[in-house]
């Protein structure tokens, strides 16, 4: 999907969030996923912050993504269950009996509450996925529009949930207003929307296209818009936080009905999982989702055992079903055909392959300790990832989740290989920093530079300077000389450690290596009260180097005030004999005076 960021242009249209009425500036220009697929301004408003597509039609979500393969994808891939389920724990469920969600899709939280808290609810949803919750889940779902608050009954309700709906709404005061009418009294509204906050041309497109959504959502709006509109609605306790690219609210006529910082239980969760597959085959997209959403929350909660299980019914649900066996991951990786629109990936593999690949790459590697395995299964998530996308965008659609766990796939190859071949990692890492991905053309996203790279550049650097692969070491010196004020301060210390011993073995400059091991040495002390362990591995080692430096330069005298602190320290740890053994060895070789006579 393209993205013309560099629109010089305003626009006069009301702010729908704040009814500000200056002159908009366009902050970018995108074309509708809708047939004809106009080109679509989105513009700013200054005021609050919140932008909108001004010329934008409103589509009809009756048919809006109405296949199979869509709804496959939803429920493979893309129902975020957990991030719906999430708002549900602002609240105290003991005090919800009626329970309403607007624009509830197929279902899976009016699901959730009805299973996990036993509430009463209702949906309403005119879309086409809601046609087959309702019947899947046997959920009641009126396959209609909220126009009045008489369209949701004649009982008000105790909690609404309204998750990325209002974003659609074209007139989403007046909607608010109705939402408001069916409350009970002291009932709560929860709400989540698009965060206008993370449109930005270095945002992910995995996050930024499904945000943007061009000819479905109308308004994306800022914390501060949101606040305003919700308080122009006449709610009067307000709370609005932002969570990445998504924006929670809780409002309410009476104060202290939510609390937005309570966060899901997700042992709740994976029981609610495990139950719901119990009554769905698992060799229907439905049935393989659950189970895969299982498999993964197992696989990151650190459930390994239980994890196996998950995996084991998810493997045999894609052979049954697609005829392809995952204990085999490298057959994957010889594809050659793979599908290149949405219904024929629908015919051939589950729309949530990169993340079952990744979630298998990592019980072998933190399981089972399969390095190779690991990595196989990771260069196959990447790949997997990266078609499944890739069929997707045709649609104006893209996948936050497949495009974040492939590129953690791509880094914990390198990962790996850096534990297996440093030499090799480091072709293989600076691969991964400058070259764009095979399929989408896109290069790493920042916050994994910021983090993971450099973690494995830190690894890489360490197994080559202890195995005395100076040369290959030296071309990494100078990134983590740039990264040190990145590092942890053990890690700060170990690099400043390995630094020296590269400057006085292979770069023979022992006044740049004195300054490394000081360094090196007064970082250890600011560990001692943090990590006393990992203070002691370098303390000493790092203050004897810095004497064996000085002693080349011809510093004796320094060299000896140095050597003192180890022959008589005045902080813990105590110096190791095989240490105190070298120095004084060193000591007698250069006549140096390190001990006071009696």
């Amino acid at each position: 999907m393209h993205i013309d960021w560099d629109i010089d242009n305003t626009v006069e249209a009301p702010c729908p969030a704040c009814a500000d009425t200056a002159p908009k500036p366009v902050r970018l220009q995108v074309r509708s996923a809708i047939p004809p697929c106009p080109e679509l301004p989105l513009v700013l408003c200054n005021h609050c912050g919140t932008s909108f597509f001004p010329t934008l039609k409103e589509p009809e979500y009756e048919t809006a993504h109405a296949t199979k393969e869509a709804l496959a994808f939803y429920l493979e891939q893309g129902a975020g269950i957990d991030v719906m389920a999430e708002p549900l724990a602002a609240i105290d469920s003991s005090k919800v009996q009626r329970y309403l969600e607007i624009g509830c899709g197929f279902g899976f939280s009016l699901d959730f509450a009805r299973s996990v808290f036993g509430w009463s609810v209702q949906g309403i949803d005119p879309g086409f996925a809601a046609n087959f919750g309702r019947e899947m889940l046997d959920l009641p779902i009126a396959s209609t529009y909220l126009r009045t608050p008489a369209d949701a009954g004649p009982e008000p309700f105790d909690l609404v949930l309204c998750s990325e709906v209002v974003e659609h709404v074209f007139e989403p005061l007046g909607f608010l207003e109705i939402l408001r009418g069916v409350l009970a009294p002291g009932g709560t509204l929860l709400l989540t929307t698009p965060n206008a906050g993370a449109i930005a041309p270095d945002t992910p497109a995995g996050i930024l296209v499904p945000l943007l959504s061009p000819g479905y959502h109308v308004t994306l709006y800022s914390r501060a818009g949101f606040e305003a509109l919700l308080r122009r609605a006449g709610f009067t306790a307000v709370q609005v936080t932002e969570h990445g690219p998504t924006l929670r609210a809780a409002v309410s006529m009476t104060e202290g009905t939510a609390d937005l910082s309570r966060r899901l239980d997700r042992n709740r969760y994976i029981d609610y999982l495990r139950e719901r597959a119990r009554a769905i085959a698992p060799d229907t997209p439905l049935g393989l989702g659950l189970r895969y959403r299982r498999l993964k929350e197992l696989t990151h909660a650190g459930r390994f055992a239980e994890a196996e299980e998950a995996a084991r019914q998810v493997i045999e649900a894609c052979r049954a079903r697609f005829g392809f066996d995952l204990d085999k991951p490298d057959e994957l990786l010889a594809w050659t055909d793979w599908p290149a629109d949405l219904a024929a990936f629908h015919a051939r593999a589950p729309f949530s392959l990169c993340g079952i690949l990744y979630c298998l790459g990592m019980l072998a590697w933190l399981h089972h300790g399969n390095r190779d395995l690991a990595r196989t299964c990771f260069q196959a998530a990447a790949m997997a990832g990266e078609h499944a996308r890739a069929v997707l965008q045709k649609i104006g659609a893209d996948d936050g989740e497949t495009d974040d766990l492939a590129w953690r796939a791509r880094v914990y190859v390198v990962q790996i290989l850096a534990s297996i071949d440093a030499v090799a990692a480091v072709d293989a890492l600076e691969a991964l920093e400058l070259k764009p991905s095979p399929i989408m053309k896109e290069r790493i996203p920042s916050h994994f530079l910021k983090n993971i790279a450099i973690h494995i550049r830190y690894n890489i650097f360490t197994n080559l300077v202890n195995s005395g692969n100076y040369p290959i070491a030296d071309k990494l010196s100078w990134k983590m000389e740039q990264e040190i004020p990145l590092l942890s301060l053990a890690q700060t210390a170990t690099v400043s450690f390995l630094l020296g011993i590269l400057s006085l073995n292979y770069r023979k400059s022992a006044k740049v290596a004195v300054s490394w091991f000081s360094k090196a040495h007064e970082t250890s002390k600011e560990l001692l009260c943090t990590d006393p362990q990992q203070a002691e591995m370098l303390m000493w080692p790092a203050l004897y180097s810095q004497a064996l430096a000085l002693v080349q330069l011809g510093c004796n005298r320094e060299a000896e005030s140095v050597l003192r602190i180890l022959f008589i320290p005045s902080t813990p740890p105590r110096v190791p004999e095989e240490l105190l053994e070298q120095a004084e060895a060193l000591a007698r070789n250069h006549r140096l005076v390190v001990k006071e006579e009696k």
